[in-house]
C-alpha cells in the first residue's frame, strides 16, 4: 500500500506511528506515492501523489489560527467574533497564537485589559457562554469520533468538591444538539479544505451551535488512533483501486433528485402572492415549511419535487410535468418567479439531490467547483450575491433520511427548461466522474469572497479550465448539446433573467 505519512515530529504521537508502520513514514517530502497523508507537515509538493489528505496550501492555512477565523467568518460559520482589546472591551477575552506548529500556547482566557497588553497574543475573540461543549474528529465528511464535556463523578462530599470534567465518546447522532453540532463541525473543516482534523465546538447558551477552535493535527483519543488508521488506509486502497480501473462507470448507479423553488407574484401590484393558498405542504409540488414571520400562516415558496431518477433529462421531463400541474392549481393571472432573489429577503434555491452516492471531501471539492462555478456564472450577480448572505454557500449540503444528501448551493435553475435540463446535466457528470475532477480553486481566500460576492470576472477564466475537464470525463459527450445553453450563456457574459414569468419558458402561460 502506498500510503505515505508525512509527518511533523513535534506534533506526532508515538501511536500514530505504530499505526501506520506499515507504510511510508517520513518527516522530508515525498517523491512518489498513491496517497500523501500531511500530519502537520506541509513540506513538499502535493502533486507527488493521486491524492493529498489536508493539502499543503489548506494545512498552512488551517495552521495559522487567525485565518481559521477569518475564513469562517467570511463563510458565515458561527464562531466567536473578532475583538480588539480596550478598556471598556467586555472581558473576559480568549486570547489566541496563530502558529499551532509552535508547540507552546495556543489559546488563554483574559480577564483584563492590562492582561490583553502583556498576553503578547496575535489575535483576541469574545469569550462564549457555552452549555456543551465537543471534540469531533473528522475524516473525509464522515465525524467518526465524537466526545462530550462531562463531570467526573465523584463521592466526596459536596463542600470539598472542585469541579472536574473529561471528555466522554459518545454517538453523532446523540441528540438534535449534538447533531446539529456535528453538521456544523462537518462544514466548517471542508470549507477549510481539511480531509480531516478535529473541531472543538459547542452549543451556546442560545442553543446555536458554535465552532470554537479546529485543528489540522489534533491529538488523538487513544481508542480512536487506530480507527484513524483504518479510514486512512481504505481511502488508500480506494485511491489504489481507480488507478488500476477496477471501478466501473457510476452513471447507473447514481440518483438524482431536486427540489427547486419557485414564488408567485401579482401581476398589478407586484406583491407576494403565497402558494399555501392553492397548494398542500406535502406531495411532488407543494410549499417550503419556512413561513413568513414564522407565523406558520403564510408559506412564501412553492416547491418542485420531482421522483428521483438516474437520467437527468428524464428528470427535467418529471420537473415540467409537475409544474403543469401548478399550471392548474395556481390562478393563470399570478405570475412565477426563479433565480435567487425574486423578493428581497426571500433567498431561494434548486437544491439537487443525489442518492446511491456516499458523501466525501472530493465530491463536495467537484461540486463547488464545477457545478456551483458555472451556475453562479448564469446567475443575475447582484441578486446572488445578496442571497449569499443567507444561503447558497460553498459546501452547503444536508443528509436526506432515506439516505443520500442535497447539494443546496445553487440558485432556482427553474428560470428555464434548458438551465434546469443543463444544470442537472452538469450535475450527472460532476457525480458520476469527480474523482477526474480535482481543481480546487477555493484553497484561494479571495476566490471565497468573490464567489460569495458574485464577481465573475475573476472566474471567466477558470471556467475555460473547468469545461476542458468536463470535456475528458465519459459522459460529457453525451449530454453535450444539453449543457450547450449554459456554456453559450457564459462565454456571453450574460445571466438569466429572474424578473420574468417562468410560464412563459417552460410553454405554460395560459393560451389567450
Amino acid at each position: 500500500m502506498m500510503l505515505a505519512f508525512l509527518y511533523d515530529k513535534r506534533l506526532t504521537q508515538p501511536e500514530l506511528l505504530h499505526a501506520f508502520s506499515g507504510c511510508i513514514l517520513t518527516t522530508g517530502p515525498v517523491t512518489a506515492c498513491s496517497v500523501l497523508l500531511r500530519w502537520g507537515n506541509p513540506e513538499g509538493p502535493d502533486n507527488v501523489s493521486r491524492a493529498v489528505l489536508n493539502r499543503k496550501q489548506p494545512l498552512k492555512n488551517s495552521l495559522d489560527k487567525e485565518k481559521v477565523f477569518e475564513i469562517l467568518k467570511l463563510n458565515r460559520i458561527r464562531r466567536p467574533r473578532f475583538i480588539a482589546p480596550g478598556p471598556n472591551s467586555p472581558y473576559p477575552l480568549m486570547g489566541k497564537w496563530n502558529n499551532q506548529t509552535s508547540g507552546g500556547v495556543t489559546e488563554a482566557l483574559i480577564q483584563t485589559f492590562d492582561k490583553a497588553l502583556a498576553s503578547g497574543a496575535d489575535f483576541f475573540v469574545e469569550h462564549v457562554n457555552v452549555i456543551k461543549k465537543y471534540n469531533i474528529y473528522f475524516f473525509d465528511l464522515n465525524s467518526f469520533w465524537v466526545t462530550k464535556k462531562v463531570a467526573v463523578k465523584t463521592s466526596a462530599p459536596h463542600s470539598h468538591i472542585t469541579p472536574s470534567w473529561v471528555y466522554e465518546q459518545i454517538p453523532p447522532d446523540l441528540d438534535r444538539d449534538t447533531v446539529k453540532t456535528c453538521l456544523l463541525a462537518q462544514r466548517a473543516i471542508y470549507i477549510l479544505g481539511l480531509d480531516f482534523g478535529m473541531v472543538h465546538a459547542a452549543i451556546d447558551i442560545r442553543g446555536r451551535p458554535v465552532i470554537l477552535d479546529i485543528s489540522p493535527v489534533p491529538v488523538l483519543p487513544f481508542k480512536a488512533v487506530n480507527l484513524f488508521s483504518e479510514h486512512a488506509k481504505r481511502f488508500t486502497a480506494d485511491i489504489e483501486r481507480t488507478e488500476t480501473g477496477s471501478d466501473s462507470l457510476m452513471e447507473n448507479g447514481i440518483l438524482l433528485g431536486a427540489d427547486p423553488e419557485f414564488m408567485l407574484r401579482h401581476p398589478e401590484t407586484g406583491r407576494i402572492v403565497y402558494p399555501s393558498e392553492f397548494l398542500k405542504m406535502e406531495g411532488p409540488l407543494g410549499y417550503d415549511e419556512r413561513s413568513e414571520n414564522r407565523e406558520g400562516r403564510f408559506f412564501p415558496l412553492a416547491e418542485v419535487r420531482p421522483a428521483p431518477d438516474q437520467c437527468p433529462l428524464r428528470l427535467t421531463k418529471k420537473i415540467r410535468e409537475i409544474l403543469g400541474m401548478a399550471a392548474s392549481l395556481i390562478p393563470p393571472d399570478i405570475e412565477w418567479l426563479a433565480g435567487s432573489l425574486p423578493f428581497d429577503k426571500y433567498q431561494i434555491g434548486g437544491h439537487i439531490h443525489f442518492s446511491n452516492i456516499n458523501i466525501n471531501c472530493r465530491l463536495l471539492r467537484a461540486l463547488d467547483n464545477y457545478l456551483a462555478i458555472p451556475l453562479m456564472l448564469i446567475e443575475d450577480p447582484g441578486k446572488s450575491s445578496r442571497r449569499r448572505r443567507q444561503y447558497g454557500w460553498l459546501g452547503s449540503i444536508r443528509p436526506k433520511p432515506h439516505g443520500g444528501f442535497e447539494y443546496r448551493t445553487p440558485g432556482s435553475w427553474l428560470v428555464s427548461p434548458e438551465m434546469a435540463r443543463g444544470c442537472l446535466c452538469l450535475a450527472k457528470i460532476v457525480a458520476t466522474d469527480y474523482r477526474s475532477l480535482t481543481r480546487d480553486y477555493f484553497t484561494d481566500i479571495e476566490l471565497q469572497r468573490a464567489f460569495y460576492q458574485s464577481k465573475k470576472y475573476y472566474f471567466y477564466d477558470i471556467f475555460h479550465e473547468i469545461l476542458e475537464d468536463l470535456r475528458k470525463t465519459q459522459l460529457f459527450s453525451k449530454y453535450a448539446a444539453y449543457l450547450s445553453p449554459v456554456v453559450d450563456l457564459i462565454k456571453s457574459g450574460g445571466h438569466w433573467n429572474e424578473t420574468s414569468d417562468i410560464r412563459k419558458s417552460w410553454g405554460l402561460l395560459p393560451t389567450p
